[in-house]
């Protein structure tokens, strides 16, 4: 870096560059997954020298090319890793339904996924909150649950009905010497024989992410409304583990008589809006609502008016 020149071998030159700077476009051949892998490896070993470029280029580039540079890797960084705020389905309900909850928790048959998809689905845990309940979250004389909220990273309390409170005493009893083990994590690791030291004493999110679709599939309710527009298409199924916190939060307002803001507690949500995403209705009670909102007396009016055209 001292001769002021950027190294070739990180930054091969095209026909089309001018100034120093790649011409726009992705100048790359399309590559399978493994070689993808094996190129973010050896990348990731260069990574002190291509800082070094980097710090080099942003010193020296001229405004408009590094105008240019943010722009590309600022795409990139979207296009692969951040998702979308709005969400891709629409109107459509990324929650169970009741019939559904009741299919889904019917083909259940291990104790520590039922007790841990009852978690999400009866207080509204996301995945990867519930993966780490621990014994000494639980507070047996009030029945209250400390959460760490991933999204704010602030401690939550919420209260365990009195059904669930009693399956997790059953569950606790029943794998005493398994939790103990995984240092109090209720939903320890389904593969202890393959554990290292490096390994959370816990089930992954991802691990219960598979768990989840096999119950899917066993109770038949799988169903694709979409592929990811991502480098490698993947396919976009309606009901995921968030689909039980959906049912939660919705369930909840609907029992407390549609207070969004009781419901907004509920979710551990500090944005009323946000909480508006996961509350669903029904098409029928939406089309029922649409017809007690209608105004008869205007109704009877163009019916006069019809009559006399």
């Amino acid at each position: 870096m001292r001769s002021g020149k950027v190294s070739s071998t990180l930054f091969p030159a095209t026909s089309d560059e001018k100034e120093g700077f790649p011409a726009s476009g992705n100048q790359h051949q399309k590559c399978s997954k493994e070689d993808s892998k094996l190129t973010r490896k050896k990348l990731a070993k260069k990574w002190p020298e291509i800082k070094t470029h980097l710090d080099y280029l942003s010193r020296n580039l001229s405004k408009g090319y590094l105008v240019r540079a943010i722009t590309i890797l600022a795409e990139a960084r979207k296009g692969r890793f951040l998702r979308r705020r709005t969400p891709k389905y629409g109107s459509m309900n990324k929650g169970f339904t009741e019939d559904e909850i009741e299919r889904f928790f019917s083909v259940i048959d291990e104790p520590k996924a039922r007790l841990l998809f009852s978690y999400q689905v009866v207080l509204g845990l996301r995945i990867g909150e519930a993966v780490r309940v621990n014994i000494k979250d639980i507070n047996l004389r009030t029945k209250e649950l400390r959460i760490d909220t991933e999204k704010s990273g602030k401690v939550d309390y919420l209260l365990i009905p009195a059904d669930l409170f009693s399956q997790t005493i059953n569950y606790i009893s029943t794998f005493e010497k398994e939790i103990a083990q995984a240092r109090g994590f209720l939903f320890f690791s389904f593969t202890a024989g393959r554990r290292t030291e490096c390994t959370s004493p816990y089930l992954t999110s991802h691990s219960a992410r598979l768990i989840f679709q096999e119950y899917i599939k066993k109770s038949k309710l799988q169903e694709v409304y979409g592929h990811a527009m991502a480098p490698y298409p993947r396919s976009l199924y309606r009901l995921t583990p968030h689909s039980l916190r959906h049912f939660a939060i919705t369930n909840f307002c609907k029992k407390n008589g549609g207070n969004v803001a009781l419901s907004a507690k509920f979710a551990r949500h500090s944005n009323l809006q946000t909480t508006m995403v996961y509350i669903h209705t029904r098409k029928e009670e939406l089309y029922a609502s649409i017809e007690r909102a209608q105004d008869e007396g205007l109704l009877k009016r163009v019916r006069e008016m019809q009559e006399k055209i």
